[in-house]
């Protein structure tokens, strides 16, 4: 069962390994990114960070998608962190029993000739990134932005009125 999926494009670090880890109280987290799965520097780092007692898996996308459909992971408690809102999309496409999208940090780390839109402190999207989880919401996901869980939150209508000006 998939708790949720947090679009974060630092993947591991605190706010996810304590604060997101200890409200949600997965047994895994699956980090779903191409570049960290290959990256034997980076996979080191992260499961570093990662705290005690929960087991992290680093798998690229599509390994991903394999993983989370196969039935031995059906009754584990998972959570999906993505780089970005576009591939959590492209995991949702592919993997049924996604219900809930947190926009997290992502937008921290911003790619050269992008525009990024804030929604809250530290939480930017492009309008790509909006159309993505705009696309998931439709569908019945509930989409959110929040640092942590203890932090503001903002519901997709809210984002929707930012992008919708």
């Amino acid at each position: 069962m998939i708790l949720m999926v947090r679009a974060d494009d630092r993947l591991i670090h605190g706010m996810v390994a304590v604060s997101w880890t200890s409200y949600l109280q997965p047994q895994t987290i699956l980090v779903a990114n191409d570049e960290a799965a290959k990256d034997s520097f980076k996979s080191m780092t992260m499961k570093m960070a990662k705290p005690a007692g929960v087991n992290l898996v680093i798998k690229d996308l599509d390994a991903s998608v394999r993983a989370l459909n196969n039935p031995v992971n059906d009754r584990k408690k998972i959570f999906l962190v993505t780089q970005s809102v576009e591939d959590a999309l492209y995991i949702f496409e592919r993997v049924k029993g996604i219900t809930k999208l947190n926009i997290g940090t992502a937008g921290v780390n911003k790619k050269q000739d992008e525009t990024y839109i804030p929604t809250l402190a530290q939480v930017y999207m492009t309008q790509r990134e909006y159309d993505c989880a705009k696309k998931m919401a439709d569908q019945g996901t509930e989409v959110f932005a929040q640092i942590t869980p203890t932090l503001e939150r903002m519901d997709f209508r809210d984002i929707e009125k930012i992008f919708n000006k």
